[in-house]
C-alpha cells in the first residue's frame, strides 16, 4: 500500500487506495503535514488525518471526507470536534467509518463502469482457483508447477491483447478513447496508457 493510504480492495488494486481525507475550515485540502525528525534535511510527511492537529506548524483538520488515490473525493463532509485533555488534543468518534463507506461506494461505481466479465468465464476461473486450492493440500508442488505454467500463458495473452488495444487506439476512428480504456480497466485515466505499455512489454 502506498504511504498514508489506509484502505485497499483487491478487485481494483493499488490504483484506488483510500483514506480519510482532510479538509480545513475554508473547505480546502491541505498539503502533507510536515515533521522535523531532527535527522538532517529529511522531513517526515504525512497525510493521515490525526497528524493535522494544529501542532508543529501544521493546520488543524476541520472535517474529513472519503479520498481515493485516483483523485476522487467524497461529496459529504464530516466535521471533526477536537477536545483538549492534559495538553493533548484528540477527537472522539472520528468519522473514519463514514469516509470508508463513501470510498467503498466510489469503488462500486468504478467496478460498475468497468469491463463486464461474462458469468461463464468468471465461474470457470473461480472453479480453477478452487481446484488448485484444494489440490495444494496434498500436492503443493504440482500446484506450483501449474500456476507457473498459467502465469506464462496468461502473460502471453495479456501482452498480445495490450498490443492490439494500443494499435487500435493509434488508428484514428478505430480504437477506444483513453477515457473508455481507463474506465474498462478500472484505472485512473492518467494510468491507462502506461499500464497498457507495461503489459505490452511483458515486464
Amino acid at each position: 500500500m502506498g504511504a498514508d493510504w489506509e484502505w485497499t480492495d483487491r478487485k481494483v488494486g493499488l490504483s484506488h487506495q483510500g483514506r480519510s481525507g482532510v479538509m480545513l475550515d475554508d473547505g480546502t485540502e491541505p498539503g502533507p503535514a510536515i515533521f522535523d525528525t531532527g535527522s538532517g534535511s529529511f522531513m517526515h510527511r504525512s497525510h493521515r488525518w490525526h497528524d493535522y492537529d494544529g501542532k508543529y506548524g501544521n493546520p488543524r483538520a476541520a472535517a474529513l471526507r472519503g479520498a481515493c488515490s485516483c483523485g476522487w473525493r467524497g461529496e459529504t463532509r464530516y466535521p471533526l470536534t477536537w477536545s483538549t485533555d492534559g495538553g493533548e488534543d484528540w477527537v472522539e468518534d472520528a468519522p473514519t467509518s463514514d469516509c470508508n463507506r463513501d470510498w467503498k461506494a466510489h469503488l462500486e461505481q468504478v467496478e460498475a463502469a468497468s469491463a463486464v466479465v461474462p458469468d461463464k468465464l468468471d465461474r470457470r476461473v473461480a472453479k480453477l482457483v478452487r481446484q488448485l486450492d484444494e489440490l495444494s493440500i496434498e500436492e503443493p508442488l504440482t500446484v506450483l508447477k501449474v500456476v507457473e505454467r498459467l502465469e506464462r500463458q496468461l502473460e502471453e495473452v495479456r501482452r498480445a491483447t495490450a498490443h492490439q488495444v494500443l494499435s487500435e487506439q493509434k488508428r484514428q476512428g478505430e480504437g477506444r478513447s483513453w477515457e473508455e480504456i481507463a474506465a474498462a480497466l478500472a484505472l485512473p485515466i492518467d494510468q491507462a496508457e502506461s499500464r497498457l505499455l507495461h503489459y505490452q512489454s511483458g515486464r
